[in-house]
């Protein structure tokens, strides 16, 4: 997630229709224990364990899973990777915007190296989440963790597998199932996962609606109307079936305006905290959405300052640049004379001081 694993960029062919991502690399450091189910009472504290999740599925039809990490508190942050995003053959085949897996105890073990520093990192100093269970949700779906569908792309060698949404239902029914339902959730996400978070959100507020929900969307801005591409939004509801989540959500005003989803959550859980972090040209998601950086940055503030900023329960981080995600290392970033890490301790605990900062 933090750290990118590879460019992509547009192409002068591409432009009127797609868009450049950096599939970076999620972190799920600590001791990786693979294998099959495994019931929460055998899953040992502040170490990591891979569990293989029946029902889920890779872009390739893999199955998958999740990564759980048990802390000592009953509060839970659940963490959707990024890495990409596609929506027919060119995308998915030829520039290869997102892998479509396989993801297994292997994939997780791998990316051990990457924790230190994160959210993830019980041992980081000001972490807010280091008594809370980690639970990792891995990416490999291409389809921001919102899709069900199985796509046959004319031109396509094979059948794509968008099945990120059912992986987090799978994921959230494990959870469910063996540590029951938590007094605080947080749902969190970085790029195409911040993305993820924003959409699912709502699944995770339905299934624990005793729990006190936040949303930490890194990355993910869903920007006003026609800032993103009105084909490349078309072709994520038809590839993804992205109706079947938002339409229930918020009717068709999400058919035109993924920024929506923020209002609407706003007002349908007033006593959660939502977040959206981001640096103001984002060099990855200004590529994804095509706009120059001075445009990005325009679009990034429309999104901050006519629809997150009038909510009472939503605020905003900014920092100045083109960083590409913020949650890889939160204490290196601050806005406001905050410190990210303690701006995140702000919202989870319900601080009253906590406000929007940045530009």
């Amino acid at each position: 997630m933090w750290r990118p694993e590879r460019p992509f960029r547009p192409r002068a062919a591409f432009v009127a229709f797609a868009f450049a991502v950096v599939a970076a690399l999620g972190a799920c450091g600590g001791e990786d224990t693979a294998g099959a189910e495994a019931p929460a009472e055998a899953l040992p504290r502040n170490t990591w364990t891979w569990i293989d999740v029946p029902g889920t599925a890779c872009g390739d039809g893999s199955q998958t899973g999740i990564a759980v990490n048990r802390g000592d508190g009953d509060e839970v942050l659940l963490f959707l990777d990024g890495g990409g995003a596609c929506w027919d053959a060119l995308t998915c085949f030829t520039l290869g915007l997102a892998k479509p897996g396989p993801f297994g105890s292997a994939e997780f073990a791998a990316r051990a190296a990457d924790v230190p520093g994160t959210v993830l990192d019980r041992a980081a100093p000001g972490n807010p989440f280091a008594r809370y269970t980690l639970v990792f949700v891995p990416y490999c779906t291409g389809d921001v963790h919102a899709g069900d569908e199985i796509q046959g792309y004319p031109g396509a060698p094979r059948r794509w597998h968008h099945k990120g949404r059912v992986n987090v239902a799978r994921a959230i029914d494990w959870l469910d199932a063996n540590l029951g339902a938590p007094p605080k959730v947080v749902v969190s996400g970085a790029s195409a996962g911040g993305f993820g978070a924003l959409i699912t959100f709502d699944a995770v507020r339905r299934r624990w609606p005793q729990a006190r929900g936040y949303l930490v969307d890194d990355s993910g801005p869903p920007l006003v109307r026609d800032d993103l591409s009105p084909a490349v939004r078309a072709a994520w509801f038809v590839s993804w079936r992205l109706d079947e989540v938002l339409l229930p959500l918020c009717g068709t005003a999400c058919l035109e305006d993924l920024s929506a989803v923020f209002p609407v959550l706003s007002g349908k859980y007033p006593q959660d905290r939502l977040s959206l972090l981001s640096s103001t040209r984002d060099s990855v998601i200004r590529s994804f959405v095509l706009l120059e950086p001075a445009r990005f940055e325009d679009a990034l503030l429309r999104l901050t300052t006519a629809v997150i900023a009038p909510l009472p329960n939503a605020r905003t981080f900014l920092v100045p640049g083109s960083s590409h995600t913020l949650l890889g290392a939160p204490a290196s970033f601050t806005a406001g004379g905050v410190r990210l890490d303690e701006w995140l301790r702000q919202q989870v605990e319900d601080d009253p001081a906590w406000s929007s900062v940045g530009p």
